[in-house]
This record gives C-alpha cells, sequence and structure tokens, in this order.
C-alpha cells in the first residue's frame, strides 16, 4: 500500500524538477505524459532597437528561438498586447516593423492591448492583415448588433503533439478611456470574467484540453510572499476550469500562481519571455503539473538573430529621412514622469498655449510618454515623447470647469494633468478630487467660477478621455488639425536651443490649507 500511494507523489516530484528547471519536452518520456510550454511577450511598445536595458527585436528573437528549441513541437508563443506603439523605430510605419519581427518568429496568437487602438481602426485592420497569426479579444462587441470586433477571433483553437490548446483573448476595460473615444466609441469592452465563463463551455465542447486566457489584464506579484494580485489574478482565482491566464499592461514581472492557476507577465519591452509549462496526462485528460517563469532576456554578450536584425535594419533605413531630423537641442534634461507636474509636460503645455494664444492649456500626463535627455533633439525624440497623432483644439470653459479637470487631473489614477497659463496651489493630504486651494491665472488674477476662458488641450481629452468628460461641455470646439508633435517641433526649430526650468506653477502646501478654492 505504501508502495502505492508513494509513487504518484514521487512522480510528481519528478515532473514539476522538469517544469521548473528544464521546461516540459522531458516530460514526453514518461507515457502518457504531455508537455506544453507556452512562451509569452506582452507590452513590447515598439522597443526594436537595442537600448539601455531593451535587447532589442534581434536579441530578444534569439532567445524566443533558443527557449522554443528546447521543446520545438510543444511550444506555444504568445503576445499580450500593447506591441506596436512606444518608439520612432514603430511609430513611423505604425507598427507594420513589429508585425514582421512577429511573422519571423512565429508567433501563434495575440490580443489587443489598449495602444493597438491608438492609431485608429484602418491602421490596426492593416497590421492585423499583414500577420501571418490570429487575433484573439472576446470582450470587445460593436455597440450596434452586439457583434464582436469583426477582424479579430473570440479565441483561437491551437494544437501540439495531439492536444487541442484554447486561447480565449481578453482586452482590458480601460481601453474604454484610455484610448482615443472617437476610435474606439462604436465598441463596448464587456466584463472579462462574465465573457470568459460564457467562452468556457463553448471551447471544452470543441474539445480543448487546455484553456488558456490571453489577456491584457494587470497584474502584480509581491516579490517576497510571492502573492500574484490584479485583475489577471482575479480572473485565475474567480473562474473554475482555466489552465493558464497570460497577463500584461501594468510592465510587472509576474511568475506566480492564483488559486492554483499559473499567471506570468513578462515585464515590458522585451526584457523578459513569460514560460508557462504544463504537464498533461492523457489518462487523467487534466494537468497534473505546472510552473510559471518570467525569463530575463540575455543582453550582454548575447548574439542577435540575423534575420530579425535584417528586418530591423531594413525599416531604419526606411525611417532615417525623419527620425534622424535634427531640429536643435536642449541644455537641460526635459524629464517626465506622468505622475507629477513636468518640467517636459510644463513645456509642451506653454507650447500649446502659445501656438493658439489661448489662455489655458491642458495636456494628460500619459499622452506623454518619455523625456527627452539633454543635447540633440531630433524629429525622432518628439516620436517618441508623442507617439499619437493627437491634434491641438481649442475651446471654451468656465472657470467652474476649468476646476473640475484640475480636480480630476492632479494626482489621478491615469497620472497629473500638465497645465499651462494658471498658477495653482493644491493641500495633497486632502482626498483625491478635493485638493485645489487656489488657482490664479499667470498674470496673478484668481480664476473666477463664472468667468469663461479660452483653453487649448488635445482631441484624446476634448473627447472625454482619460475621463475628462467635463471637456466634452466646452463651448465653440474647434479642432485645428495641427498635430501637438509638429507644434512641439515648431517651438523647437524656432528657439535653436531649449533653456526650460520648472517655474512652481503647481505648489502643495500638504496639510498647511485652511479652506478650499473659492
Amino acid at each position: 500500500m505504501r508502495k502505492k500511494t508513494a509513487a504518484p507523489a514521487i512522480f510528481l516530484v519528478c515532473m514539476l524538477c522538469l517544469t521548473t528547471w528544464t521546461g516540459v519536452a522531458a516530460a514526453e518520456e514518461w507515457p502518457g505524459i504531455v508537455g506544453i510550454d507556452l512562451l509569452t511577450v506582452n507590452d513590447f511598445h515598439g522597443a526594436l532597437i537595442e537600448g539601455g536595458r531593451n535587447p532589442g527585436a534581434a536579441k530578444f528573437g534569439a532567445f524566443v528561438i533558443g527557449e522554443r528549441a528546447k521543446n520545438p513541437h510543444g511550444t506555444i508563443f504568445l503576445s499580450a498586447g500593447d506591441m506596436f506603439q512606444g518608439s520612432p523605430d514603430s511609430n513611423l510605419l505604425y507598427g507594420k516593423t513589429v508585425v514582421e519581427v512577429l511573422n519571423a518568429l512565429k508567433l501563434d496568437a495575440m490580443t489587443l492591448g489598449n495602444h493597438e487602438f491608438d492609431w485608429g481602426l484602418d491602421k490596426l485592420r492593416q497590421r492585423v492583415g499583414e500577420s501571418n497569426f490570429r487575433y484573439a479579444s472576446a470582450n470587445v462587441r460593436e455597440k450596434d448588433g452586439q457583434g464582436r470586433l469583426a477582424f479579430v477571433q473570440p479565441y483561437v483553437m491551437l494544437e501540439r503533439l495531439g492536444l487541442k490548446i484554447a486561447v480565449i483573448g481578453i482586452v482590458t476595460p480601460e481601453t474604454a478611456y484610455t484610448t482615443g473615444p472617437k476610435t474606439v466609441a462604436p465598441f463596448e469592452f464587456r466584463d472579462p470574467a462574465a465573457v470568459v465563463k460564457e467562452l468556457l463551455p463553448v471551447v471544452r465542447s470543441q474539445g480543448a484540453d487546455v484553456v488558456v486566457v490571453l489577456s491584457h489584464l494587470a497584474s502584480y506579484m509581491n516579490q517576497q510572499t510571492g502573492e500574484v494580485t490584479g485583475d489577471a489574478a482575479e480572473l485565475a482565482r474567480n473562474m473554475p476550469g482555466l489552465d493558464a491566464v497570460v497577463s500584461g499592461h501594468s510592465h510587472q514581472t509576474v511568475a506566480g500562481k492564483a488559486a492554483g492557476v499559473p499567471v506570468v507577465q513578462a515585464y515590458y519591452n522585451g526584457r523578459a519571455l513569460g514560460r508557462i509549462s504544463l504537464v498533461y496526462s492523457r489518462r487523467d485528460r487534466k494537468i497534473i503539473a505546472s510552473s510559471v517563469q518570467a525569463l530575463e532576456t540575455p543582453v550582454k554578450e548575447a548574439k542577435a538573430d540575423d534575420g530579425i536584425a535584417a528586418i530591423v535594419n531594413r525599416a531604419q533605413s526606411e525611417i532615417a529621412p525623419v527620425k534622424n531630423v535634427a531640429l536643435g537641442r536642449t541644455i537641460e534634461d526635459l524629464s517626465h514622469d506622468r505622475y507629477e507636474l513636468s518640467i517636459l509636460g510644463e513645456w509642451a503645455s506653454d507650447v500649446m498655449r502659445q501656438t493658439t494664444k489661448t489662455d489655458i492649456a491642458f495636456q494628460n500626463g500619459g499622452g506623454l510618454r518619455t523625456s527627452i535627455p539633454a543635447g540633440a533633439v531630433t524629429m525622432g525624440n518628439l516620436y517618441e515623447v508623442m507617439p499619437f497623432d493627437n491634434t491641438l483644439v481649442t475651446m471654451e470653459l468656465s472657470g467652474e470647469q476649468v476646476l473640475q479637470v484640475l480636480n480630476h487631473g492632479i494626482n489621478g489614477k491615469a497620472g497629473t494633468v500638465q497645465f499651462s497659463g494658471l498658477q495653482v496651489t493644491i493641500d495633497s493630504s486632502r482626498p483625491y478630487g478635493d485638493q485645489l486651494v487656489e488657482v490664479r491665472l499667470n498674470d496673478g488674477r484668481l480664476l473666477e467660477a463664472s468667468a469663461m476662458y479660452r483653453i487649448v488641450t488635445n482631441d484624446f481629452m476634448s473627447a472625454g478621455g482619460d475621463e475628462f468628460t467635463m471637456l466634452k461641455q466646452g463651448r465653440n470646439l474647434t479642432d485645428t488639425f495641427i498635430p501637438v508633435r509638429d507644434a512641439l517641433a515648431d517651438a523647437v526649430k524656432k528657439a535653436g536651443t531649449l533653456r526650460i526650468k520648472k517655474d512652481g506653477r503647481l505648489r502643495d502646501i500638504r496639510g498647511l490649507a485652511e479652506k478650499p478654492a473659492a
């Protein structure tokens, strides 16, 4: 009796050792046992060129190829979205180069991230049409008729080593307000749990042996305790019948389990590769062991893949005439953090206000994606800062509506609104949305709640993006069709040399205020 009960335990320990250290290819040596590896990438953000901690596409590709070779017949390669937008190397060709790289790496399936919608549906359809892999996003539906997004599937069914693996795609519901409202207005982003619950019996009835949710949902991991939290982890905990969840969106390194279900997120910019290893018993018709890892992509001394390097180099030649155009220089670093009023944000909003000759300018903190280091400023730098094709929009707002913008935008969950034309005092010890103490115009006059002011913002915010819904109420709204990026480029060219310093337009008297703003 003791031998009969001990054997399965020893076997399971062996399987776990195999999956933890060598992938699961060795599991095939055991009769009736199948080893499947899921390799995953998320939030690549067009990081095609090696630099700093980013390995670049050629070295990342070599890493993927090497990991797949450990289990060549039992590996699936998946992307959890936000792959195209984020660098001039990708943005100048609207993600075309990233698709070519993923085709070369034989990606099997991808879900859409919120940033896949940034350039509009026409560009997204183009990228989908050029892809040799399939897109799965089950919770995006057209509001009229309740149909799913026409050019993606709710799930894909893949086969490896005689097993059917269903991959259900899920987009973050945050896409509804983190992406240009005009682009996503025709769609609703349904509750992920409700959609997965509907599809689980469907894919099982079609013979799925393994069910994976490929999601652009956030996850986080406590590195001390190993606890996995976030939307992706909640889905794993509350959805019996799932075998693995792939996560993205939050740019974290996650390799753990929620209610026994492996959850992985592979950082961002190709700096890591996720791997979930599953051991499946044909006799028991279920997974009997699993492990999860986030493998750091080698950079130093790592060899680049020649084929991927050739794709990237061809694209670099194509974009060089735009990317490398020198506009001027900056004496200081124009640093940016979306969660505070930055020197870059102050300069950018100043340029917006001066270009349109308005009283006040607002720019969402997340719309500026990176900093500009001291030295030469190129068009490529500005594509990195402003990858979106946002335009300048003017309108008239009352002072009361301006206060609403500031209350919503300062220390908000989407970051801090960058502004120009105002001197703002806050008390950050107060609850969010009630931190304003005093707001004055640049000339020292108090902002009057009933007075009207000319405002400039970008078309994303003017349509209610990042939940700035009060901007949709502006009077005499006019889209100038001047790209924000072009306005910034013109300002650099005109100045020649930028000498920008922070000017203290936002002051925090934390805990010292006695009364709210008038």
